[in-house]
């Protein structure tokens, strides 16, 4: 006989990682309410309590890297923990406009639009974008990938929705 492993009443968890050595209350605490802001925001809050994300920010040394989501090829398989690797070495601001743009990508792999699968007949990471096979993640040009430009397109105007929201809770209108 199979357990249920689902919990019941499960709420929407995010955890946070920080460097080491470093302690900053006030970025934490904004990553945490943003992070709120953006899933109640971009999923129902029935989809959102099935999920948890791990934030990660990390001081790196890598070219061209701000943020990522890992995610890990369940194909169709609904996963349920979601861990977003930011750079510590930008600015708050930039910070969380980023985590807008990851926030996107994590809804749009909830939802099921955007899959990611490793081919056993050629073991590369192939993806499918609402339904329809797109072809290999590396043989698509970054910012042509469907999934790119919809989160590039939604970042801007969410993390400003997240602004004017931290505004009016804080009474300056």
């Amino acid at each position: 006989m199979r357990k249920n492993r689902r919990r019941k009443n499960k709420k929407f968890k995010v955890t946070l990682s920080m460097p080491r050595l470093t302690k900053d209350s006030y970025v934490e605490q904004k990553l945490i309410k943003a992070t709120h802001f953006f899933g109640k925001e971009l999923m129902s809050t029935r989809m959102l309590n099935t999920i948890s994300i791990k934030l990660k920010v990390r001081k790196t040394t890598l070219k061209n890297f701000s943020g990522a989501v890992v995610s890990y090829c369940k194909g169709s398989q609904k996963q349920t923990e979601y861990e977003i690797l930011l750079d510590y070495n930008v600015p708050t601001h930039a910070l969380l406009e980023i985590l807008a743009h990851e926030m996107q990508h994590v809804q749009q792999m909830v939802t099921g639009r955007l899959q990611y699968r490793v081919w056993k007949s050629d073991r590369q990471l192939h993806a499918r974008w609402e339904g329809k096979e797109v072809g290999t993640v590396n043989s698509i040009p970054y910012r042509q990938r469907p999934w790119e430009v919809e989160a590039y397109s939604t970042q801007t105007p969410l993390f400003k929705k997240y602004e004017e929201h931290t505004l009016k809770t804080r009474g300056f209108f």
